[in-house]
């Protein structure tokens, strides 16, 4: 009975006043009949009560048998809602569209995701392996078969979870920690990295053999790991030293007239994503992909921001012909040498840089003196024999 009133108000609700007749013996016939009551009470002569929606022509027909005379009071609930749409056919096909199309989708895998360690190139042949790839039933998919494999064939791995959420593969692999490597204690010189004049050092551990101002070639040695104990005996230590040397480079950078580039400004292809919680679900068929062009996203709300449209755009690469006038190649050149400063020289001191130009007939090119200032101590260790 409990779970019979549950389903049946669940739809919505009538609520209802008679007057007149046997009160009464309505009340017992409601009971009587099965019919879910909710609120029924007594009142100036009157009964009230709410049925559900489903029920009220039965309870009217039983009113009239005890001669109440019925009247319906407010309506609420899912059904009288739906009932407002009941001419729009196409809201309710659509919705049966949306849900059948979701329950496909959950059955396939349509999208990887990789957490952790897993690089894809590494897991992918794997997966495959096992007969996992996109497009394969969530059915078909022996995830204990998957997690062992990855266990046995991906180097270091400690920790392995292969699991379905929703059409979405997530696949986690953790590798052990790796023991740091520590410096060895193995008797060393320390030699230059490169050519230079030493302008400072500090040394912790051996013997200078230079002295600041004067000028080594790259290999040179620095510092000695041989040294004297004060007495007759020769010692064999771990130097280390900090070398300050100041050296110059010189590099060339070109920028030509006329020029072919890729810009992404061709055609777009878009595909349509349903973002609710942490769920996506794809509004197409096939992969989402284009050869040869530039991935961007755009995402708007919808249902008071409870759900999302994520798109993915890809717009294709197309060659074009760009001609440079000299002030342009300049500005060119000026942001290759400061990108290049950027990658190559993050780790030095940059105490001058002198910019030569030359135009040519296709360009203009531009040889930079760099002078830089840093450490170019570097171990060797020392072989015994």
């Amino acid at each position: 009975m409990k779970s019979e009133k549950r389903s049946d108000l669940f739809f919505g609700t009538v609520e209802f006043s008679g007057l007149g007749g046997f009160q009464e013996n309505l009340a017992t016939a409601l009971l009587e009949s099965g019919i879910p009551i909710r609120k029924l009470r007594f009142s100036e002569a009157e009964i009230h009560g709410e049925v559900s929606p489903f029920n009220y022509y039965k309870t009217a027909s039983l009113a009239r048998k005890n001669g109440v005379r019925i009247r319906a009071g407010k309506r609420k609930g899912l059904y009288f809602t739906l009932s407002k749409y009941r001419a729009r056919s196409g809201l309710y096909v659509g919705l049966l569209v949306f849900i059948l199309l979701i329950s496909i989708l959950q059955t396939t895998v349509l999208d990887i995701k990789f957490d952790g360690e897993a690089v894809p190139a590494e897991i992918n042949p794997i997966l495959e392996e096992c007969g996992i790839k996109i497009g394969t039933s969530i059915s078909d998919i022996n995830f204990s078969a998957a997690e062992q494999r990855l266990m046995l064939e991906v180097p270091g791995c400690a920790w392995a979870d292969v699991s379905c959420e929703g059409f979405r593969l997530r696949v986690e692999v953790h590798k052990g920690i790796e023991v740091p490597e520590i410096e060895g204690t193995n008797p060393r010189n320390i030699v230059a990295s490169r050519s230079a004049v030493i302008i400072s050092q500090t040394v912790r551990k051996g013997g200078s053999v230079v002295t600041v101002g004067s000028g080594v070639n790259a290999g040179d040695l620095l510092v000695s790991g041989v040294v004297h104990d004060g007495g007759d005996n020769i010692m064999f230590i771990h130097s280390d030293a900090e070398i300050i040397g100041e050296f110059t480079e010189t590099e060339e950078f070109f920028v030509p007239y006329r020029e072919t580039v890729q810009l992404a400004e061709g055609k777009q292809k878009r595909f349509n994503y349903l973002i609710f919680g942490d769920d996506e679900y794809p509004l197409f068929f096939g992969k989402a992909f284009a050869e040869n062009s530039l991935y961007s996203e755009e995402t708007r709300l919808i249902l008071n921001g409870n759900m999302k449209i994520k798109t993915a755009v890809y717009t294709e690469y197309v060659e074009k012909e760009i001609t440079r006038s000299p002030e342009t190649c300049v500005s060119e050149l000026k942001k290759q040498i400061e990108m290049y400063e950027e990658n190559f020289y993050k780790d030095y001191e940059i105490v001058t840089s002198n910019e030569r130009y030359y135009p040519e007939e296709d360009g203009i090119r531009v040889a930079v003196d760099f002078t830089l200032r840093g450490n170019i101590a570097k171990p060797v260790d020392i072989e015994m024999s």
